[in-house]
């Protein structure tokens, strides 16, 4: 496989592991699509990126918060108690993303 086909393929599954709960849950489809292509571009772009003075582990962790900034400005009127499981997620499968593009 390929180092773009990997890439993809890594965000994409971060993307469909975060996107089921929120289909268990009755999101809309505007929330799923976001949530889904924000992951997706994220594996991308760890694959691709290097962000000048951070670790490779903190490589995924930096990218995804950059992408998730303008999605948070849209919770901060309505649903601010998913802000804090927001940014988790957000930390946590960029970690995981950085860890998919060290290792494989």
């Amino acid at each position: 496989m390929d180092h773009f086909t990997l890439s993809a393929v890594t965000g994409a599954v971060a993307g469909v592991v975060v996107i089921v709960p929120m289909l268990f849950q009755g999101q809309s489809a505007r929330a799923v699509f976001s949530a889904f292509f924000l992951y997706l571009f994220s594996g991308i772009l760890v694959f691709h990126v290097r962000l000048p003075y951070l670790p490779w582990w903190a490589q995924g962790m930096g990218v995804t918060l950059m992408l998730l900034v303008p999605l948070l400005f849209t919770f901060t009127g309505k649903e601010r108690k998913a802000i804090p499981v927001i940014l988790f997620n957000a930390l946590f499968f960029g970690f995981l993303i950085s860890v998919a593009e060290r290792y494989l």
